[in-house]
Parts: C-alpha cells; sequence; structure tokens
C-alpha cells in the first residue's frame, strides 16, 4: 500500500531579501496552522531531502501552492 504525497511550492513574501521558497511534501493536505512533513527539496535544486521521521511545519504566515492534487 503505498502513501498518497502531497507537494506544495511554498510562495510566501519574505520580509528579508532573497530569502529562498522552497517545494515541500507533505503527509497530509496543509490546512490548519500546522502539517506533517516528509521533505523538501531545496530552492534551485532537484534533490529531495527527507526527514528520519515526519516533521511538523509551522504554517503561520506562509503561503503555499499545490502542484498535485
Amino acid at each position: 500500500m503505498s502513501k498518497k504525497y502531497h507537494i506544495y511550492l511554498e510562495t510566501t513574501e519574505w520580509d528579508e531579501p532573497n530569502q529562498p521558497n522552497h517545494v515541500y511534501v507533505f503527509l497530509e493536505q496543509p490546512k490548519n496552522r500546522t502539517a506533517k512533513c516528509m521533505g523538501y527539496v531545496r530552492a534551485g535544486t532537484k534533490e529531495l531531502f527527507k526527514f528520519n521521521k515526519p516533521y511538523t511545519l509551522d504554517l503561520k504566515g506562509r503561503t503555499f501552492e499545490a502542484l498535485t492534487s
């Protein structure tokens, strides 16, 4: 049985200049204050960095655009 992952591009407008937005892989759709993240792809790269266990990402003040449904 395979898990369905949700892939989102962060679109947050940061106060600091040159703050990159990454692509995040969530185990669930981010909808409230937090979401479980299993990894991310750094801006400007194609390599997935996977966490050893799901990381709870604080979404306060952050915006995302779905790359998968």
